[in-house]
C-alpha cells in the first residue's frame, strides 16, 4: 500500500468495487520483478474507473500515452468494442519491450497497436479519437493536451493522472514538479468550451471533455 494515495479510504473502496481480474494480479507481480518504479501501475481502483468509462461511451478509437507494463491499456481493452481501435504509446523502449514480453502470450497482445517513441511527435498520426488516457511525462502534459483537444471527437474525453501529484498540489508545495502539475491544473481552467472535473481517485484523474453546444 502506498501511502501517498492507498490509504484506508481507498482500500475500502477497492474492497467494496468489483474485483481485479486474475491477469491484472500476474500483471502487477511481473511488473514488480521487472521494473524499477513499480508504483507507475494504474492500480485496482483507477483500473476499474477506466473500464467502466469504456463500457458506458463505447469508444471506436482510443488513444493511452504512457504504456508503462499495460495495466491501464487492458482496462480500457476490456469493455471496447470490437470495431475499436486500440493505440498505446510509450517512450521508453526498454519499457515497451517487458510490456510486450507479458502481454504476448495474451490476446491483448494482437489487439493494441503498441507504438515506441516521443508522443508528441507519434499523436499526429491519431485523429477523431474518442477516449484517452494520458499517464505519461507530467512537464509535456500541457502538450498532449493541446495536441489531443485537436484530434478529439465531438464527443470525446481525455483523462490526465497524477494530477494531485501525491497531494502535493494541495499541499502548496514549491518544488518543480509540482508547480509543473498545479500550472497544469490551472491552464485547464482557461477554456469555457470544455468541461474539466478532477476526481479524487488515486493520485488524481482529471477528466476533460468538450461543452455540449446549446440548440
Amino acid at each position: 500500500m502506498h501511502p501517498d494515495w492507498q490509504n484506508q479510504t481507498h482500500q475500502y473502496c477497492e474492497n467494496y468495487s468489483s474485483s481485479e481480474p486474475e491477469v491484472l494480479q500476474k500483471l502487477t507481480h511481473y511488473t514488480w520483478r521487472k521494473t524499477v518504479n513499480p508504483r507507475q501501475l494504474s492500480g485496482h481502483l483507477q483500473g476499474r474507473f477506466l473500464a467502466q468509462t469504456v463500457h458506458i461511451l463505447k469508444p471506436q478509437r482510443i488513444l493511452e500515452i504512457g504504456t508503462f507494463t499495460g495495466y491501464a491499456t487492458y482496462c480500457l481493452a476490456e469493455n471496447a468494442p470490437e470495431s475499436c481501435q486500440i493505440t498505446s504509446i510509450e517512450a521508453d523502449a526498454e519499457i515497451a519491450y517487458k510490456c510486450q514480453q507479458f502481454w504476448k502470450d495474451y490476446p491483448l497482445g494482437e489487439r493494441v497497436n503498441w507504438k515506441v517513441g516521443k508522443a508528441a511527435t507519434l499523436m499526429h498520426q491519431e485523429n477523431h479519437v474518442d477516449l484517452m488516457f494520458i499517464d505519461a511525462d507530467k512537464h509535456n502534459y500541457r502538450t498532449y493536451f493541446e495536441l489531443g483537444l485537436e484530434r478529439l471527437s465531438p464527443n470525446g474525453v481525455m483523462i490526465f493522472d497524477n494530477t494531485l501529484w501525491s497531494g502535493k498540489v494541495v499541499q502548496g508545495e514549491n518544488d518543480p514538479d509540482t508547480q509543473n502539475m498545479h500550472a497544469f491544473n490551472s491552464h485547464l481552467q482557461q477554456f469555457p468550451d470544455l468541461m474539466v472535473t478532477l476526481l479524487p481517485i488515486r493520485d488524481g484523474l482529471t477528466w476533460v471533455s468538450k461543452r455540449p453546444m446549446k440548440p
